[in-house]
C-alpha cells in the first residue's frame, strides 16, 4: 500500500470529486480489479466497480479487504483541501497511479469551474486507452539471463516497534535549488544524494549501536531504491513495472566517510541501473513464475513457502528503502491551484523498519518517512545531515 497526496489552495467539493472519480476511473478501467483466487494463482477480476471516495484516516495505507467480492485495489481519500490515492502495487507502482492522479485532479478543476487551457502531459479522460497502458512489461521485456548474485543478510535497525496503531508519519520539506545544489557538487542526481545521506546516517546509528550486543549480527548496510522501468525500456504501461537496485557498504571493512559513501552509491547507482544488468533482476523475477514446479503447486501451498521464504530470507535483505517519484510537471493553471503534492510510502515490515519517499513539485521537495517504531534516530539523522549541509529543512507534521 502507498498513498499519493495533491493538496490544492481551495476546500474540495465532494459533488465534483465524486463525478471526478467516475469520469477517471472509466479511463483507467484497468486499475478496476479486484483479487480473485483460483486453484493454482491469485488472479485480478476486472469489472465496473468504483473505488471507495472515503474521508482521509490519520493512520495511512491501511489494509484492503482484499477478500471482499467486486472491491477495486485502490481507493480515493478526501479531507480539507487534500485529494489523496492509495493503491495496492498489485495494481500499479508509483508511476501509474501518479497518472491516476494527475487525470483525476484535472479532471475535478475543470468540473469545479476552473479553466485549464493545456493539458501538458496528462492523459485527458476523453483520449483512448492504448493497448500499451494495459502490457505487463516484466513479460514483454523478459529473456533468459544468467541470474544476478545471491544477497546476503543485512543489519536491521535495533529500535523497539510501536505497539498497534503501528505507523507514524513525518513529513518535511527542502528547496529543490538547494537539494541540487548539494547533488551537483558531487556530481550526482537528488535521489544518488539522499540515498547516499540514507546511508551515511544508518552507519552512525551502526556504530553508536556496535558493541551493546555481543551477539554477531551481519554487518552489510543496504537500502532499496526503485527504479521506473519505463525510463529503461520503451513502454508506456501502467501496470506495476518497476524494479530496484540495493546500494550498500560494507563495515567489516571500517567506517565510511560521506565522500566515500556518496562515491560508492553513485558507481552502484549506475552500474545496475544500465539496461544489462538490471535485465538479469527482471529475468530472475519472471523466471520463478514460469518453473513448471511454481506453476502447478496448488495456492495453498504457494502462499505457505512464500510465506516462509519472506520471513527468513526477503524481509532481512534490506536496511532501509528511499523511492523518489521524482519531479512533477504540470500545466501552469494547474500549478497555481495547488499547494504541494506528497508520497506516503508503504508501511515497512517489522525488520527495514523506515521506509522513506520524495516528490519535487514547483520549487520544493517533500520527503516522507513511515516508521513503526519508537524512535525518530534515523529521521534526525538524515535531516540534520541536511541541514548541516546548508539546506533549510522544514519539519511539516510529526504524527
Amino acid at each position: 500500500m502507498f498513498r499519493i497526496t495533491v493538496s490544492l489552495k481551495e476546500p474540495v467539493r465532494y459533488t465534483a470529486i465524486r463525478e471526478a472519480v467516475e469520469v477517471t476511473s472509466k479511463r483507467f478501467p484497468y486499475f478496476g480489479g479486484s483479487l480473485g483466487s483460483g486453484i493454482f494463482w491469485h488472479f485480478l477480476e476486472f469489472n465496473d466497480q468504483l473505488p471507495r471516495i472515503q474521508v482521509e484516516e490519520e493512520i495511512p495505507c491501511t489494509a484492503f479487504a482484499v477478500s471482499r467480492k467486486n472491491e477495486p485495489l485502490y481507493r480515493v481519500l478526501v479531507k480539507g483541501k487534500r485529494i489523496s490515492v492509495e493503491f495496492i502495487h498489485i495494481l500499479t507502482d508509483g508511476a501509474g497511479a501518479l497518472e491516476y492522479l494527475k487525470t483525476l485532479v484535472y479532471t475535478y478543476l475543470t468540473l469545479a469551474g476552473k479553466h485549464i487551457s493545456t493539458s501538458g502531459e496528462i492523459i485527458l479522460p476523453s483520449t483512448p486507452v492504448s493497448d500499451e497502458e494495459i502490457e505487463d512489461g516484466y513479460k514483454k521485456f523478459f529473456q533468459k539471463l544468467p541470474p544476478p548474485s545471491r544477497i546476503s543478510r543485512s543489519w536491521n535497525l535495533p529500535f523497539k516497534l510501536n505497539k498497534r496503531p503501528q505507523l507514524r508519519v513525518l513529513s518535511a520539506e527542502v528547496r529543490v535549488d538547494e537539494i541540487l545544489e548539494a547533488a551537483r557538487k558531487h556530481k550526482v542526481s537528488i535521489t544518488e544524494y539522499f540515498a547516499s545521506v540514507y546511508l551515511f546516517s544508518l552507519e552512525q546509528i551502526f556504530l553508536s549501536e556496535k558493541g551493546k550486543n555481543k551477539k554477531a549480527k551481519p554487518e552489510i548496510l543496504r537500502i532499496e531504491v526503485p527504479v521506473n522501468m519505463r525510463k529503461i525500456f520503451p513502454s508506456r504501461t501502467m501496470r506495476n513495472f518497476s524494479l530496484f537496485v540495493e546500494p550498500e557498504i560494507d563495515m567489516r571493512l571500517g567506517t565510511y566517510t560521506f565522500e566515500e559513501i556518496i562515491k560508492s552509491v553513485h558507481l552502484q547507482m549506475q552500474l545496475n541501473t544500465e539496461v544489462k544488468q538490471i535485465s538479469r533482476f527482471l529475468s530472475s523475477n519472471v523466471s520463478y513464475e514460469k518453473l513448471l514446479i511454481v506453476r502447478i503447486l496448488p495456492l495453498v501451498i504457494k502462499k505457505i513457502i512464500i510465506s516462509a521464504v519472506y520471513k527468513s530470507v526477503v524481509s532481512k535483505r534490506l536496511t532501509g528503502l528511499v523511492t523518489n517519484l521524482g519531479l512533477v510537471t504540470l500545466p501552469g493553471e494547474m500549478e497555481d491551484l495547488i499547494d504541494y503534492i506528497e508520497v506516503t510510502p508503504p508501511p515497512p515490515n517489522p525488520k527495514v523498519k523506515v521506509n522513506t519517499a520524495l516528490i519535487s513539485f514547483k520549487d520544493k521537495l517533500r520527503i516522507c518517512f513511515s516508521n513503526i517504531t519508537q524512535s525518530r534516530e534515523l529521521e534526525r539523522h538524515i535531516l540534520s545531515h541536511l541541514s548541516d549541509t546548508g539546506i533549510h529543512v522544514k519539519i511539516l507534521n510529526n504524527n
